[in-house]
């Protein structure tokens, strides 16, 4: 079996393999975008934690004021940065 099949990966938890590596890995997703910023798209919410790991500093961290900013960066609201 070849484990570079997409197939292959579908049936593995990621957490289970980090850990074989001895890594560790915190998971954001489009739904956390959208928690900050419900009026994102699933193509917009991609496309900030896209740009979250190009911005990412480590010192910061990723947390979610970062997604925020990054996202009103990209996208900012017709209202002023007013939350709705």
């Amino acid at each position: 079996m070849n484990d570079c099949k997409p197939e292959a990966f579908a049936d593995r938890d990621i957490h289970e393999m980090l850990a074989k590596r001895r890594h560790v890995a915190i998971i954001w997703s489009t739904e956390d975008v959208q928690s900050v910023r419900p009026d994102l798209s699933d193509d917009q919410s991609w496309e900030v934690l896209e740009e979250c790991i190009d911005r990412h500093d480590c010192g910061w961290g990723f947390t979610w004021t970062f997604i925020k900013d990054v996202a009103d960066d990209l996208f900012p609201r017709a209202n002023g940065g007013a939350q709705p």
